[in-house]
């Protein structure tokens, strides 16, 4: 199972955020909370408290799957920390990990 840190909550929040275009300020006030509080969330210095993580998860359509948490099918651990490496680096950065992948897979 991911190991389920302050930074990974936060990555896969901000990650969800960003993809429903929506600003920092938007989801700190349709979850009730302080801007501020919501930046230390996303940046893994807090944890959501649960009501908050719960309000979260409804308004960007997450669920616990998404946080490695309850999943049905058993992943080896290289698969669970490359998962842990996608939920957490930023698309632009994946991208270029996944060029490489394909090269090294092509010349294999």
């Amino acid at each position: 199972m991911v190991e389920i840190t302050k930074e990974y909550i936060g990555k896969i929040i901000q990650r969800a955020r960003k993809e429903h275009g929506l600003k920092q300020s938007e989801l700190a006030e349709m979850v009730g909370i302080s801007e501020k509080h919501m930046s230390k969330i996303e940046t893994g210095i807090y944890y959501p408290a649960l009501e908050n993580f719960l309000k979260m998860l409804e308004i960007l359509e997450l669920s616990f799957a998404d946080f490695g948490v309850n999943e049905k099918e058993k992943l080896s651990t290289a698969q669970e920390k490359f998962k842990q490496i996608a939920y957490t680096t930023p698309d632009k950065e994946l991208d270029y990990y996944m060029e490489m992948i394909e090269l090294i897979k092509k010349h294999s």
